[in-house]
Parts: C-alpha cells; sequence; structure tokens
C-alpha cells in the first residue's frame, strides 16, 4: 500500500505543476503518457506526468560574427529519470513577445551549450529559451525561464564620452548571475581590459585616449560559470575633455621679491602638468608650463612682486593639450607703508587677499626689529587691511611682511618685505644767516644760506633791539628748495640804532630748530668837530660772519654827491668800536653837507665759498659856515679887490651887494668867488667908505645877514 500511494502523490503533484505553468511562449503542449517504473519483476509501465524538466538557461555570449552561444544547466532529475530525456529544443525570436521558433535541438542530456549560428547578435538582441522533449511522443517540459543576449549600443555624443546602454539579460535576473556588469574596453593593439562594473544598464564612460577606434562590450557572470556577454560596439572617439579647473592654494612672496605659486594637484586622471598665467597689462600671458601633474607650486624668478601687486591664474592640460579653464585667480600680496616722522608712527597699509581656499581667516602682521627674528606683531581681521604701529625708536631698523591665513589656518599666503628705519625730521646740517645790510632809513636787507636738502617746512626770521632783547617775528619764507632766501624788514629806523637778526628752521613737524647765527647790523654816527676841519665817525663791529670782518671802507657824499671810491678803508681791529676822523678842510667851498657810509667787507675762510659785504646807515655831518670880511682894500694895490672869504657857505643862497654913501647900490653878485674891483661903471670910485650887505645859509640851512663898511684906499 505503501508503494502505490507514494506513487499516486508523485502523479498528482506533477499534474499540479503542470497545471500552475502557463504556456508563456506560444508552444505547443502536450500531456504525458507517462513514465517507465520497474517492477521487482522487470517490467514497466507508465505513470503520467513524470515528465524530465526542462534545463536552466543562465548565459547568453554573444561572438565576435553574431552567432550566440547558449549555456544551459542540467534539468533537475529529482522525482524524474533522464531515462525518459529525448533532446533539448532551442527556441528563437528577435521579439520579446514571439512569435518564437524552434531553431535545433540537442540530443545529448548531458550537453550544457549551444552555438547559435547566423544569430545576428551582434546587430540585435535575441530571446532564447530551451525546453526538454521527453519520449513517448511530443511532449515539451515548460521552459524555465526566457534570456535574451546582451546587446550594447554606444552613443557618441562628441563631448569626449562614450554612453554605452545595454539591454538586460532577463528582468529581473536569473537568481545565480552575480549581478555586476562588467565593462570591456578594447582599442588599437591594447587587448580588452576591465575598466569597470555595475549593477545598472548604462555607462559613461570618460575618453582620456586623444583619437581612437574603441570597442566595447558587456559581460555579466553567471555563479554556475557561464558569462553573458554582449556584442561589440565601437566608434571613433576622441578626449575634449580637459581637466578640472584648478584650485589656487596661495601666492606668496619670498624673500627675494619673487612670486610663490602653489595649487592642489588636479585630480583629473589624464593631467600631465600645468601652465602658469600672469595678468600683464589686462592680457593674461603664459609665463611657464610645469610638466608633471604631481608638481603643485612654482617660483617665478622673473617675478617683480616685491615692488607691485601681481596676478596670477593656473590651467591643468592633459596628454592630448585639453587645457582646463583658468583657476580661479590670486593676487600677491603687496605692503606700502606711510611714515609719520613727527608722532614716531608708521602705517601698513595692503591689498585684499582673494580665492583663498576655506575664506580668509586672519591677517598676522610679522616684525623684525634690527635684524632680529620676526615675530607677531598682530593678528587682525580678515576685513583689516591696515595697520599703525606707534612709538617707533629713532634709528631703529624695523621690517614687517603679512602673512594671511585662511579659516581653518593651514593655509597661508605672505607678502613683500618693506623696511624703514625711524628717524626723526631730516634737520638741517647748516643754517646760516650770511649778512644783514642796510638798505636805508626804515629797511634792512637780511639774507640766509640753508641746507635745501632737509625736511622744512619754512624760515623764521626774528629781529631784536639788542642782544638782550626778545627776539621778535617779523617775516616767514616758505620751503621751496632753494638754498639762498633773504627778506627786507621795513619796520625798521636805522638812523636811531643798529638791529639783531636770527632765524631758526621750522621742520616738517611743524617745531623750530637750528637756529642761526646773530648778525648786528652796523650802526653808524658822525660828528662835525669844532675847528671846521674834520667829521668824526665811530660805528660797530660787524662780527658774525664765519670769515670774519676783513676791514671797512667809508663813503662820503659832499653836497649830495657820492664820491665813487671810498675815502678810507679801515682795518678790522675787534675792539667792537671803530672811530675814523675825517679831513674836510680840503672841502672848503663846499656848503658844508657831508654824508657817510661804511661798508663792511668780509675776510677769506668762509667755508660756504662767501665773501659778502654790509652797509650801514647813511648819516650826515654839517660843518659850521664861517665868513671873513675885509674891512678896507687898495684898488690899485695887492689886495685889489673887496671879496668876502667864506667855508661852507651854500652857494645856492648866496647874495653880496655894495652901496655908496648916499644909499646908491654900486656892486652885486651871487657868486661867492666874485669880489668888488673899486670901479663904478669902469671908473675907480672915490676913497672914502662903502657900505656892504651880505646874506647866505649854513650847513643846517640856516640864512645868516652880515652888514658893514669898507674902505677904499689908494
Amino acid at each position: 500500500m505503501q508503494k502505490y500511494f507514494t506513487s499516486f502523490l508523485f502523479i498528482l503533484m506533477s499534474l499540479y505543476a503542470q497545471s500552475s505553468i502557463p504556456d508563456r511562449r506560444g508552444m505547443e503542449s502536450h500531456s504525458n503518457q507517462g513514465i517507465s517504473i520497474s517492477s521487482g519483476s522487470g517490467a514497466a509501465f507508465l505513470l503520467p506526468n513524470a515528465n524530465l524538466p526542462s534545463p536552466s538557461l543562465r548565459c547568453l555570449a554573444v561572438q565576435a560574427n553574431g552567432d550566440v552561444q547558449l549555456s544551459w544547466v542540467l534539468p533537475d532529475t529529482a522525482g524524474s529519470s533522464s531515462h525518459t530525456f529525448n533532446c533539448y529544443v532551442i527556441s528563437y525570436s528577435t521579439n520579446p513577445f514571439g512569435p518564437f521558433t524552434r531553431i535545433d535541438s540537442v540530443n545529448s542530456f548531458y550537453t550544457t551549450t549551444y552555438l547559435h549560428a547566423g544569430a545576428g547578435g551582434n546587430s540585435a538582441s535575441c530571446y532564447y529559451f530551451v525546453q526538454t522533449k521527453n519520449l513517448g511522443g511530443n511532449v515539451l517540459s515548460p521552459a524555465i525561464d526566457t534570456l535574451h543576449s546582451l546587446f550594447l549600443l554606444l552613443n557618441n555624443p562628441g563631448n569626449g564620452t562614450a554612453v554605452l546602454n545595454w539591454s538586460p539579460l532577463s528582468t529581473p535576473l536569473p537568481p545565480t548571475s552575480k549581478g555586476w556588469y562588467k565593462i570591456w574596453r578594447q582599442f588599437g593593439a591594447i587587448p580588452w581590459t576591465l575598466i569597470d562594473s555595475t549593477r545598472t544598464l548604462s555607462y559613461i564612460d570618460t575618453i582620456s585616449i586623444c583619437h581612437a577606434f574603441i570597442n566595447y562590450r558587456i559581460e555579466l557572470a553567471d555563479s554556475s560559470g557561464c558569462t553573458s556577454i554582449s556584442n561589440v560596439a565601437g566608434a571613433n572617439l576622441k578626449d575634449v575633455i580637459a581637466p578640472t579647473v584648478v584650485v589656487m592654494d596661495s601666492a606668496s612672496v619670498n624673500g627675494a621679491g619673487h612670486a610663490q605659486l602653489a595649487w592642489f594637484i588636479d585630480p583629473s586622471k589624464d593631467t600631465k602638468g600645468y601652465v602658469i598665467y600672469e595678468l600683464v597689462g589686462g592680457i593674461w600671458t603664459a609665463i611657464d608650463t610645469v610638466h608633471g601633474a604631481a608638481i603643485n607650486s612654482y617660483t617665478y624668478i622673473g617675478s617683480t612682486a616685491g615692488s607691485g601687486e601681481e596676478t596670477y591664474g593656473v590651467s591643468a592640460f592633459d596628454s592630448c593639450g585639453n587645457l582646463s579653464t583658468l583657476s580661479p585667480i590670486q593676487h600677491t600680496l603687496f605692503v606700502t607703508d606711510k611714515k609719520d616722522v613727527c608722532s614716531q608712527s608708521l602705517t601698513l597699509n595692503w591689498n585684499n587677499f582673494i580665492h583663498l581656499p576655506g575664506n580668509i581667516g586672519t591677517y598676522t602682521v610679522m616684525m623684525s626689529v634690527n635684524g632680529g627674528a620676526y615675530a607677531s606683531e598682530a593678528v587682525l581681521t580678515s576685513t583689516d587691511t591696515t595697520y599703525t604701529l606707534t612709538g617707533l625708536t629713532p634709528l631703529s631698523n624695523y621690517c614687517f611682511y603679512i602673512v594671511v591665513s585662511n579659516t581653518p589656518d593651514v593655509i597661508s599666503a605672505r607678502s613683500n618685505i618693506i623696511c624703514y628705519t625711524a628717524t626723526t625730521p631730516n634737520e638741517a646740517k647748516y643754517n646760516y644767516l650770511r649778512v644783514a645790510s642796510v638798505l636805508g632809513t626804515s629797511s634792512v636787507k637780511v639774507s640766509a644760506y640753508v641746507d635745501n636738502t632737509a625736511m622744512v617746512k619754512q624760515y623764521n626770521f626774528y629781529r631784536a633791539l639788542s642782544a638782550t632783547a626778545v627776539p621778535v617775528l617779523i617775516a616767514t619764507v616758505p620751503a621751496t628748495g632753494a638754498s639762498n632766501i633773504s627778506i627786507i624788514d621795513n619796520g625798521v629806523n636805522t638812523s636811531l640804532q643798529s638791529y639783531y637778526y636770527t632765524m631758526y628752521v621750522v621742520d616738517s613737524c611743524g617745531k623750530e630748530q637750528s637756529q642761526s647765527n646773530v648778525d648786528e647790523t652796523i650802526f653808524l654816527t658822525v660828528t662835525a668837530d669844532d675847528g671846521l676841519t674834520t667829521n668824526t665817525l665811530s660805528w660797530n663791529d660787524y662780527s658774525s660772519w664765519l670769515g670774519n670782518v676783513q676791514s671797512y671802507d667809508v663813503y662820503r657824499a659832499i653836497d649830495g654827491v657820492w664820491q665813487p671810491t671810498p675815502v678810507a678803508n679801515i682795518p678790522y681791529a675787534g675792539s667792537g668800536q671803530n672811530i675814523y676822523a675825517d679831513n674836510v678842510s680840503p672841502y672848503y667851498t663846499s656848503s658844508g653837507k657831508f654824508e657817510y657810509f661804511v661798508q663792511a667787507l668780509e675776510g677769506p675762510g668762509n667755508p660756504y665759498g662767501f665773501t659778502d659785504s654790509s652797509n650801514s646807515n647813511v648819516t650826515k655831518a654839517l660843518q659850521n659856515a664861517a665868513l671873513y670880511v675885509p674891512n678896507a682894500f687898495v684898488p690899485t694895490g695887492v689886495n685889489n679887490e673887496f671879496k668876502p672869504v667864506g667855508s661852507f657857505v651854500d652857494i645856492n643862497d648866496y647874495h653880496f651887494s655894495i652901496y655908496d654913501r648916499w644909499g646908491q647900490k654900486i656892486f652885486e653878485t651871487s657868486d661867492k668867488t666874485a669880489g668888488w674891483d673899486g670901479k663904478i661903471n669902469g671908473h675907480l670910485s672915490e676913497l672914502g667908505a662903502y657900505v656892504y650887505l651880505i646874506s647866505y645859509k649854513t650847513s643846517h640851512g640856516e640864512f645868516v645877514d652880515l652888514k658893514g663898511t669898507v674902505t677904499l684906499i689908494r
């Protein structure tokens, strides 16, 4: 009973399985006539629904000529026997919905492959299923699954890529499939190379070959040991994709003042090197080419970044000469300074850095004093581009450079180095008052020689009434770069006294410094001595010249007419006071009006090469007039003419007349050199007394009238 129950149960299961698998392929299906069951006596009988199942189709491999090789695994013989096997029937279609055509059969139970010649698998996808045909008629077991060959399509968009798309082996894939589509590539003499794998049905290959006909195929491995292979698809492809844009690390300035560039290594697989660009006159100029994908720095020895800001960019190039877009540019940091010698401060200014990876975190001011090591002087924010250092020590040397760092503080760039020796305003090396010379009764000319290389704002001139009096500012002369400057002081009365002058240099900070020497003008006095012979002159020394006074020239004018040459030269005695007596007796015929000035002459030895002169004031000496009138004369004798004899009488206001005893005017003249010869109308006058009247003006401007008698004797 147990035997029959088991057989019956197997038959029921077979019937259930056959009824639950629909004929999806439109193929003919027949009921089994039974299977052979051996009895103990060796007899055989047929049980219904004991057919051998179909093999499991696992792989389709398209050959180079389009043939397709099928691979399957042997049917599961559990519950059945290979003795019922008749053949494997191969069905094929180019359409997933059929119709399918039986193209061949395989009579060997243990055969697991079949080559479909002429399948055309290199031009379209081919669909296959395999069934087992059993003995006892045209009984076909249902196919396990339908597979279609991997058909690969290649699209060349012309952008340096190959776009691959392919059909799946089945949807879903057989459970024994490895699930990974492997992409193989081949060109020229290069053998097939596995380049990648994917679980999807598409792949984009970036071309890194300059120009070639490139073939691709797809493979899908199965755990059974077979591999599905697609057709080969190929096209003329070339690399037109430039490397990715380079990211600059930094643009620094080294100690020699040259730009030092750094960048991140370009990740593109085919990068071969870099082109360095500088913005020159608004034009990007390639300054050098760096070969080697792993190189990421460059120092430009032709740079002058120590003298001004420079702009750089970097591009990557590949083996095909494709050049990437220029990197985000960077400017080298250039720091300048503004000095304030008055406040002993220095202000640093620099340009804002751009395109620092990670953004700017800080600017650090690095400082070295008197050649010492550089140390951080100040750490500033990302928006600060200026820094002022105060309290500089005069004559100390300060050097600076700026370091810009990004936010993580791992990338930095530095500026040029700038140095400054702290100074006070450039003081004048000399400040020399050359001369103070009288021009007139109300003016004095003061001249100076100054250091025109000094940092000078102006020159202040002072006047004092004595050596101990407080000087008063009288004039300001702006510094124009001239080495010889002068003023005219119109606020004086040189006929009353001498004046003291000095000058101060006003530096660029507005501070007076470097007082000059003090010059005193020459004040001359003169006295008309009694006795009608001399005028005595007295004057002070002119003593501030670096060449000293060599001598004094005395100049004189008589009745307003200056004599062309000095009347005397007085050697310098250094006594502080000088006296000269001028004998004017030879000039008694003049009106007695004398004027004088003294001119000091500088001696040799002035270190600046000057030999100046200084004039005193002009002063007058008025000699008193004197007139002698005889009381008698002999027209026929030795004293044959009656004529007054005078000294320093003004000839312009002289009048001499003679009257007889009856009051008749018999003679007159305005010529003080003329006299009366004792005649009237050419005839000798009678003996006796005659009246004279003389009128004249003195050198002081006073009028004098003389009246008397003279006796004519024979």
